[in-house]
């Protein structure tokens, strides 16, 4: 018996594991570990979790469509799956695993353990780069090192694309007889404790075959567009995929290739050659996480600026979650994803970048907020944009580089369009008043000041780092060299 282990990865198209399972000509059976206490553990979104829950239905029911049945098995936390894995595997007389690798710090950890109790079983494990495009230790520089600067990764990235890329192989015929999704009544007890706002459902569809529909839809409608768009968040010019991404309802290969398909269009070729570019930075942060685990376990990057003397100052990060900064821009973008579990990019790192530089809060403050509501969260995006926009990760912004709230504002929201429809008190202003209220306050009476000014924040944020930077460097004057490999 061959067996599909799931994970991030809840598709049956573009999915070498199944694929390669289901070539082999024996009986296959699926099994997904649903681990709720985990979830706690990693701060994963409600939201996010009925998405899987959602996904996890559609996905037993394709499976069955196929002969495959796809088992639930409650294992609470990653602590409890070898042990339940390894009597699954006994039970179901299991020869081989087939699955696709996550690089998480505590996913590596669980899948290590899953490959020493299963050893002496005789139970093989073959994993498969599925959930991104180029394995994360496939690339090094001409030192031999992880790249640690997006555009030299991504000249290789292309590189390696162009000449090692294929398609996942079509799903052999269908089997005789129907499959049964064993583990229906265990996902649907999930989905009844859970608790989340049909506001927030409402603006999403789960599954697999919505994500495949998303995909055509952006790529007929949006993609020739998308680098000149998808900077204003009141354009539909984004994909939307990051959810389907992130959970796996979508393969990034499927991404890929469709892009490339489009690419062979004049009309859309700038646009597609853009949008790979975002799935090059997804590969980018998911080898940065694999190659230098300190930064699953909650540190930055940059070890120099774990010496920064962060704010504590609870009542500003109130403002900022609640969107009441007194920035109509970030107050705008914090409510979008207050209410809709979901942040435009560009917002993300404006949101991201006064957290860290005007609020001065630490960034970690941040990253955890935005995994607590996102549908889309994502470990390795979302920790590498915060560190990216707090200046303490890899391919950081230079440290003096701070966003002007306002300037964003009035570059790409320049109507307003997009501050009116979440921030109502600001509704009735004019395209230019409506970028700095604090200019008219009469205007907007129910609307807060700026939380803190504007000025002088460059400065106040260069004086720290360099200071940082000085402590560091003279802390470490009389050490030998440390490579940052050594330092993971």
């Amino acid at each position: 018996m061959n067996l599909v282990w799931y994970r991030n990865d809840l598709r049956v198209h573009a999915h070498r594991a199944l694929q390669q399972a289901l070539s082999q000509g024996g009986p296959v059976i699926a099994v997904y570990c649903l681990c709720e206490q985990q979830w706690d553990v990693h701060e994963v979104a409600p939201l996010r979790r009925w998405y899987v829950l959602q996904s996890l239905l559609e996905l037993g029911d394709a499976l069955a469509a196929r002969g495959v049945d796809l088992h639930v098995l409650d294992a609470g936390d990653f602590a409890a799956v070898p042990a339940m894995l390894a009597d699954f595997a006994s039970e179901n007389d299991v020869e081989h695993i087939f699955c696709s690798r996550e690089y998480p710090l505590n996913e590596l950890n669980r899948d290590r353990a899953v490959a020493r109790v299963l050893e002496p079983q005789g139970v093989g494990i073959t994993g498969y780069d599925d959930s991104v495009l180029v394995p994360p230790r496939t690339l090094n520089t001409g030192k031999g090192t992880p790249y640690t600067v997006f555009s030299a990764y991504k000249k290789r990235w292309d590189v390696w694309l162009d000449s090692h890329f294929q398609p996942v192989p079509p799903l052999p015929e269908k089997r005789h007889g129907k499959g049964h999704f064993v583990g229906r009544t265990t996902v649907d007890a999930a989905l009844k404790t859970l608790t989340v706002a049909d506001s927030l459902t409402r603006h999403w569809q789960p599954g697999e075959s919505a994500a495949l529909k998303q995909l055509d839809h952006f790529v007929e409608h949006h993609l020739a567009g998308y680098r000149k768009l998808r900077d204003f968040p009141a354009e539909p010019a984004t994909s939307g995929l990051s959810a389907a991404l992130s959970a796996g309802t979508l393969s990034p290969a499927s991404c890929y290739r469709a892009a490339t398909r489009a690419m062979a269009d004049a009309g859309a070729r700038d646009g597609a050659a853009c949008w790979i570019g975002e799935l090059a930075w997804r590969d980018f942060y998911r080898q940065i996480m694999a190659r230098f685990p300190r930064v699953s376990r909650g540190g930055a990057f940059r070890p120099e600026t774990e010496l920064l003397q962060w704010s504590r100052d609870r009542e500003r990060f109130q403002a900022w979650c609640e969107g009441r900064t007194g920035y109509p821009l970030v107050d705008a973008a914090m409510r979008q994803l207050v209410a809709t579990g979901w942040m435009h990019n560009r917002l993300r790192m404006v949101t991201a970048m006064f957290l860290s530089k005007h609020l001065w809060l630490d960034w970690r403050w941040g990253e955890s907020f935005f995994m607590q509501h996102l549908i889309d969260g994502d470990f390795a995006a979302n920790n590498g944009g915060w560190q990216w926009s707090a200046s303490s990760g890899t391919d950081a912004v230079p440290y003096f580089r701070v966003f002007n709230p306002v300037r964003q504002s009035q570059r790409f929201d320049a109507q307003g369009q997009f501050i009116a429809h979440w921030v109502p008190a600001l509704r009735e202003l004019d395209n230019k008043t409506v970028h700095e209220p604090w200019k008219q306050p009469l205007l907007a009476p129910d609307y807060p000041p700026p939380v803190v000014p504007h000025a002088g924040v460059r400065e106040r944020v260069t004086e720290a780092f360099k200071a940082a930077k000085a402590q560091y460097d003279n802390d470490h004057s009389h050490h030998s060299p440390v490579s940052k490999k050594e330092q993971a």
